[in-house]
């Protein structure tokens, strides 16, 4: 079995097979072509989910390829919709995506919205009758390179019991938080608002290993650490003995802002695979603003290089002596740092699925292990 940890977000196969960027990014791009999306939007998503395997999120990045064929081939997503403007003020902007693919049309959404901020110096928007849009890390960032702080969030199909329940009613409802440095990295606070993204069980399941308790509950809502046994995800922080009501109350809110503001479904409503075939009507939130609108930069930029050098400076707990005290974004900064000079890791389980549906496609399949 291969070696594996996990560091908040971030999972680690210490044996998974690594390939060129270029190479993976291809071949997404080369099945996105196969299933009929416009050339430039199959690059792009391509991009896109890579991106989430080179920050270690692996549960979001090529993975997710297969689910997204299926859905296309099925007709659930619209594959040449555009995006529509509904509402918009000097500050605010409200998109319909017509059920189109998610990943293309919510990344054009974000980057209209940093357009704005960059001009009126805040934005909000909001995106209805979307789909899946890969990470939400991803968008925040696109305004924290633009020199913006970013905030990204989206509802989901229901996977996530609340707070004394025993059925799923709310999605992992992630939020992303982006925050420009001066010359390093952005911090990036990247997280399901569940205990974990369902990704996670499906990484455990394809590894053939346990889960730990308090990630899942089985068909009658008890907790498992089986994740063939697993049917509903808990909130963020567990039972309510340890505060699982606020990640909880956080999936609420996300739900709340990306259902109803959006005019799109909330969780309970939004369709998934274990729903009956239909659009899903996924719902997002995308936020960025100047800081130059708040403060001078180069104060507040010297002000959060002080407070991120006090954090990393903070005395190791026993055990974790090697890492240190990390900020939010430091382990994605890292693994995308190695996947860019070492390669794309990809899971053995993973690059079956994907000859699998190279093969249907007749689409090259180039992700082969050498050796």
């Amino acid at each position: 079995m291969a070696a594996r940890r996990d560091e908040g977000q971030i999972t680690v196969v210490a044996d998974a097979p690594r390939f060129p960027v270029p190479v993976v990014v291809g071949f997404v791009a080369s099945v996105l072509d196969a299933l009929a999306l416009p050339p430039a939007a199959a690059r792009q998503a391509a991009e896109m989910l890579v991106v989430a395997d080179l920050r270690g999120v692996d549960s979001h990045g090529v993975a997710r390829l297969p689910s997204y064929a299926v859905r296309l081939q099925r007709g659930l997503i619209n594959r040449d919709a555009t995006l529509t403007t509904l509402r918009e003020t000097a500050a605010t902007l409200a998109f319909d995506a017509n059920n189109g693919f998610g990943l293309t049309l919510a990344a054009e959404a974000m980057g209209r919205c940093i357009a704005k901020a960059e001009t009126s110096g805040l934005c909000m928007a909001t995106v209805r009758r979307s789909n899946h849009f890969g990470i939400a890390g991803y968008y925040a960032l696109l305004a924290a390179r633009r020199g913006l702080c970013g905030i990204a969030m989206t509802n989901a199909s229901p996977l996530v019991v609340p707070t004394f329940g025993a059925a799923a009613m709310l999605g992992t409802n992630p939020i992303a938080v982006a925050v420009p440095t001066a010359d390093g990295p952005p911090v990036v606070l990247d997280m399901a608002t569940s205990a974990v993204a369902w990704g996670k069980v499906e990484v455990a399941r394809r590894a053939g290993h346990a889960i730990p308790l308090g990630w899942a509950v089985d068909e009658a809502g008890a907790p498992t650490s089986d994740p063939f046994a697993a049917r509903w995800l808990t909130p963020l922080g567990g039972e309510r003995e340890t505060s699982g009501h606020k990640g909880y109350g956080l999936g609420v809110i996300v739900d709340a802002l990306c259902g109803p503001l959006a005019g799109a479904a909330w969780s309970a409503h939004v369709a998934g695979s274990r729903a009956a075939p239909r659009a899903a009507n996924i719902g997002h939130v995308f936020m960025a603003w100047r800081v130059d609108a708040f403060r001078e930069p180069a104060e507040f930029f010297a002000d959060l290089e002080a407070m991120l050098a006090e954090l990393r400076a903070t005395p190791a707990a026993a055990g974790h002596e090697a890492t240190g005290v990390l900020v939010p974004g430091d382990p994605e900064e890292a693994a995308e740092a190695a996947a860019r000079r070492l390669g794309v890791p990809i899971a053995r389980p993973v690059l079956a699925e994907l000859a699998a549906l190279a093969a249907e496609l007749g689409v090259p399949f180039p992700l082969v292990e050498i050796g």
